[in-house]
């Protein structure tokens, strides 16, 4: 077992009995928890840079919430189980707080997204792929290659990019290539133009590999060999991309997205009618960060097998999963059963939804009809669930496997007091869920 004050495995002098880690004495549980904040803060620091780069004067709240946050973590000596529960709340509450921030920065910077169905995986000419989160950058290199005779393409979580107003007005920017972040390598490997990687959703190409050459980081962004674009200074990216053979690539099929919290809470008077009448009987909100693997393909089962009268509310690249299904709409309405948020920083959407149900209908969050089905990967999904516990959100199913810090302590105490359960049997589960 490692120690994590120590920072010494046990065979080098650090022992374990199963409640305290090392010599120095650290309780096991609260070494996973303050495990549980590192990882929250380090997904509550990516949204908070993308805020920073847009609202630089909005970040002091999340700034202090990481700083106090991180102090805490120097020893739980003086700390008990409690106190790391209401540390890890508050670091919950600094996700809202910054999801909801950057939110009102990306519609205030780009104008508010609507639906438009997107070209998946139809290629033309010289291109570049860029692959992350930054809007941001996303605007300045449209701006920097509009008319260059070059076409821009998106790759997993920048797919809701071609939403907003204010960067689909570029006509080179063409459609999405891939899935989630994992597939990166592969096609890397088939894609002839640039490939560019805006944020630490990676899978580094091995050293040597013959497209290196081709592939492009912004800002802290690291992958050896790659070529780090610097000053938003584009010229590099552009010389290459031009030099490089068309890719062509032409798949019939099409991604929709665009279905940004405040335009859906237009629809508000038709969705709660549907409701009144029986025409939508429950929301399922499955989203999250995908993972390579069978495992995930739990997420598609429950959405395939969701009936006709009920919603599907996603956001982050666990959509990938399952976003190339035709949902259609709620029988005699103009409903979408299929509402893409955006990006995993905007998963604050299914919250503003859920609130404006609750107070529409007189009835707590806990007892509307939506389940929340998540799937977990990295640093993002923890702020993600800790900003639905800081709410005091229950009733969440995770998967599709817990992350390794959540020992049975630690689970037992999530599942009694926010009824957290674990994925197991898609179909079984969503029979649970039908009938709650």
């Amino acid at each position: 077992m490692f120690c994590y004050q120590c920072e010494m495995s046990a065979p080098n002098g650090c022992g374990s009995d199963g409640k305290l880690v090392g010599t120095c004495g650290k309780d096991d549980n609260l070494a996973r928890l303050q495990d549980l904040m590192v990882f929250g803060l380090k997904g509550l620091s990516a949204y908070r840079e993308h805020l920073n780069e847009l609202k630089p004067d909005e970040t002091k709240g999340v700034d202090d919430v990481i700083s106090e946050s991180l102090y805490f973590t120097l020893t739980n000596v003086n700390f008990n189980f409690d106190d790391h529960i209401a540390q890890l709340m508050k670091i919950g509450g600094a996700g809202l707080e910054v999801m909801d921030k950057l939110s009102n920065a990306h519609t205030s910077r780009f104008g508010i997204p609507t639906p438009v169905r997107v070209p998946q995986n139809q290629v033309e000419g010289k291109a570049i792929l860029v692959s992350g989160h930054n809007l941001e950058m996303l605007e300045k290199l449209l701006a920097a290659t509009k008319s260059k005779g070059i076409n821009v393409y998106t790759h997993s979580e920048m797919l809701p990019a071609h939403a907003y107003p204010d960067l689909k007005k570029y006509a080179h920017l063409k459609g999405n290539v891939g899935k989630a972040w994992f597939d990166q390598v592969k096609l890397m490997k088939s894609f002839r133009g640039t490939f560019v990687v805006n944020t630490n959703c990676i899978i580094p190409p091995v050293a040597g590999a013959d497209y290196l050459d081709r592939v492009f980081t912004y800002k802290i962004v690291g992958i050896e060999g790659a070529t780090t674009i610097v000053d938003d200074n584009f010229d590099e990216l552009i010389a290459k991309t031009l030099s490089c053979e068309d890719t062509n690539m032409s798949a019939d099929t099409t991604l929709t997205t665009g279905h940004h919290y405040k335009t859906i809470l237009t629809l508000a008077p038709q969705i709660l009618d549907a409701i009144k009448s029986g025409k939508i009987r429950q929301f399922f909100v499955i989203a999250g960060c995908d993972a390579p693997g069978k495992a995930g393909d739990y997420y598609r089962q429950m959405a395939e097998n969701l009936p006709k009268d009920c919603i599907i509310i996603t956001s982050s690249c666990g959509k990938f999963r399952f976003n190339d299904i035709e949902f259609g709409e709620i029988e005699g309405t103009a409903i979408p059963r299929y509402l893409d948020l955006g990006q995993c920083n905007d998963s604050n959407g299914a919250i503003e939804i859920a609130l404006a149900i609750s107070s529409a209908l007189d009835t707590p969050v806990n007892d509307l009809p939506i389940n929340i089905v998540l799937s977990w990967m990295e640093q993002k999904a923890v702020i993600i669930l800790l900003a639905l516990f800081s709410l005091g959100i229950k009733n969440i199913y995770l998967g599709p496997k817990p992350p390794q810090f959540v020992n049975d302590d630690i689970y037992n105490f999530l599942s009694e007091t926010f009824n957290l359960h674990l994925t197991g049997d898609a179909k079984e589960d969503l029979e649970k869920l039908l009938a709650a």
